[in-house]
This record gives C-alpha cells, sequence and structure tokens, in this order.
C-alpha cells in the first residue's frame, strides 16, 4: 500500500522508548538526531516534482494521522511516567525528544485533522494540541492565519528582517489574541461557554491540575516542556513558510494569496516524512486538500536550505538573515536597503 511510504513519523516516534530502554535514559535524544539527519539527508537528496496521482484509497490516508494522534499522546503520558525518578540531564532529553516529535508530527497531524471535513477528525485533532498546550491553534491557524497569511495582519508570518527569537514571543502572544478576539466576535449573542478559547483555558487548567495530583509537579513540569519544545518547532515551521514574503495592496484592495506567498521544500523524499508540508503554497491555495494529495508547484519559491536547514538557520538570526533577506529581495525585487 502506498500509505506505507508516510509510515516515518511512527518508526522516529516510536524509537524514543527504544533508546531509552535499549541505550541510556539520556540517549532518547539520539531520536531528534535520527529525524535531523533523514530530513537534512533527504533534502541533499536533489529528488524533486510532482507528487504521483492522487492514490486510489483516501480513506485509508485519511486514517494516518488519526492513527498517529494517540500514538503521540500515549508517548506524551509514557514520559510523564518516566520522568518520575529521572536525572535531570534524562529529563531534559526526553522532554526535548518527545517535544520535537510532538512539534513536527504531532502538529502535522493535528493540522491535517484540523482542516478536516468531520467532527471525528476535528477531535483528534484538537487532543493532539490539547498535549502539547496549544488547543486555541486551530482557531488562529483556520481563521486567522488562512485568511491573512503573507500579510501584516497575520500573527504567523515573519516580517522581512524580523529574527526568530523576537517572532516567537510576538506570534505566541498574537496567536492567543487573535484568536480570542474571533472567538468573541463569534459567540457575541451566545455567552461565555460557546467561546472555544475561553473552554480551552479551562481544558487546559484541569489537564494540568489532574498532572499535579496524579504526576506530580514533575509531571507537570514535564508536560510543559516537552509543550514548549513543540510549541517552537510548530512556530519555527511558522517562521520560515512565509518570511519576508508580503501580498501587495493594489489599486487600495490586497491581491489574493498565490503560490508566491509561501516559501516551499519540492524534495520528495523528505515531504514523506512530514505529511507533504514542504509543498506549502499548494495547501494555502487549496486549504481542504489532503496531504497525499499536495503538490510541487514550480511556481512557487524554494527555501535555499530545505526545511531541515531552513529551522537550523533560524535559530541563528544573522545566518538565517544572510541567506534568506537577499533571497526575499530577489523574489520581489526589492531595493537591498528593504530589508535593513
Amino acid at each position: 500500500m502506498s500509505v506505507v511510504r508516510y509510515g516515518g513519523p511512527f518508526l522516529i516516534a516510536l524509537s524514543i522508548p527504544v533508546f531509552w530502554y535499549l541505550v541510556a535514559p539520556a540517549a532518547s535524544i539520539l531520536s531528534v538526531l535520527m529525524l535531523l539527519l533523514l530530513l537534512i539527508g533527504a533534502e541533499a537528496v536533489s529528488r524533486r516534482g510532482a507528487v504521483p496521482t492522487a492514490p486510489p484509497e483516501p480513506r485509508v490516508f485519511r486514517f494516518l494521522p488519526i492513527l498517529y494522534v494517540p500514538l503521540q499522546l500515549a508517548l506524551i503520558v509514557w514520559g510523564v511516567a518516566m520522568v518520575g525518578h529521572a536525572d535531570v540531564w534524562s529529563f531534559i532529553a526526553l522532554a526535548l525528544s518527545i517535544g520535537v516529535t510532538t512539534g513536527v508530527f504531532g502538529v502535522l497531524a493535528a493540522h491535517e485533522l484540523v482542516h478536516g471535513h468531520n467532527r471525528i477528525e476535528h477531535a483528534f485533532g484538537l487532543a493532539m494540541l490539547s498535549g502539547m498546550t496549544y488547543r486555541h491553534f486551530r482557531v488562529a491557524h483556520i481563521f486567522g492565519h488562512h485568511r491573512w497569511a503573507a500579510t501584516e495582519n497575520d500573527a504567523a508570518t515573519a516580517r522581512l528582517g524580523e529574527g526568530f527569537y523576537a517572532f516567537l514571543i510576538r506570534t505566541v502572544t498574537f496567536q492567543f489574541v487573535d484568536a480570542w478576539r474571533f472567538e468573541q466576535r463569534r459567540t457575541r449573542d451566545m455567552g461565555p461557554l460557546h467561546n472555544r478559547v475561553t473552554l480551552d483555558v479551562v481544558a487546559m487548567a484541569v489537564i494540568y491540575a489532574a498532572l499535579f495530583v496524579f504526576a506530580g509537579w514533575r509531571g507537570a513540569l514535564f508536560f510543559a516542556c516537552q509543550s514548549a519544545a513543540g510549541i517552537i518547532v510548530l512556530e519555527l515551521f511558522n517562521y520560515i513558510a512565509h518570511y519576508g514574503l508580503t501580498r501587495r495592496t493594489i489599486g487600495g484592495r490586497r491581491e489574493p494569496f498565490s503560490d508566491r506567498h509561501s516559501w516551499n521544500s519540492s524534495n520528495v523524499m523528505a515531504n514523506l516524512l512530514i505529511f507533504n508540508m514542504g509543498r506549502h503554497s499548494f495547501h494555502h491555495t487549496r486549504p481542504a486538500a489532503s496531504y497525499q494529495t499536495l503538490r510541487h508547484v514550480e511556481a512557487a519559491p524554494e527555501l535555499p536550505a530545505g526545511y531541515a536547514g531552513s529551522i537550523l538557520l533560524a535559530l541563528a538570526p544573522p545566518l538565517w538573515r544572510a541567506i534568506m533577506d537577499p533571497a526575499v529581495q530577489r523574489l520581489h525585487n526589492l531595493p537591498d536597503e528593504a530589508a535593513v
């Protein structure tokens, strides 16, 4: 079955407890290194182009992210149980390894599901976002980012010259604010119990209270740490996906979102590990399209270092700007001083 091509996330997630038990607790961080090597190695292999014709078993493909969510949540619960008596290095290694898989594969599965067409998919997507303390993302992403991407109104679009760490503070803050404002408008005549962001805050308070009761402060701290790692990885993806790209205002009207307003990675092998999200332009212009049908778009701008390499570059803002600001200038035909 062609769906097996997307099985990499399951193997990497399951490698964390394998390293924990067979090598050493602190060795769980090897899963992150393995993921980086796989992604960077895949990007180094120049295999680019369109995905094959949409497979004949779409229901099987829709089931894959649903299947991944309980695996990732079980991994988080297992981590909470393991850190009760772990030393500090094992605690950090496990929080990072599980947090990174949450921020890569968990978020990609949740993202696919919150874009889904039925309540079951939405419920699984929300469950995964609960596992990273980021439930409001579904509101901010669907009703904010997809409407305003590549504009100054979008909290998840990085401005030209904006470093990742400044972007992280701004996007985490204002995605929550934007989601709250949207829900306030939507539920103006309904009452606070219909406000999804209010319910999100209550739900997370209950989850953390339960963690304190059943797993102690170490379990709750671990859950918060792996959530923070997952959020950082998610926002690194947001940062590189639209960095410096802007939709012009022509004749007083904003131009519609087009293929050139997202950075992409068309490497076929790397995209198999990230549910084809490297074909980000196609996703934005057709947000209801299932991940296995996303295609390479020739007109879409390509990240110079692929997604894994770009995420690593983004952690060093001077290096990132040295590579990406000229790329943005070439793309938009901007004068050199625009990136200063």
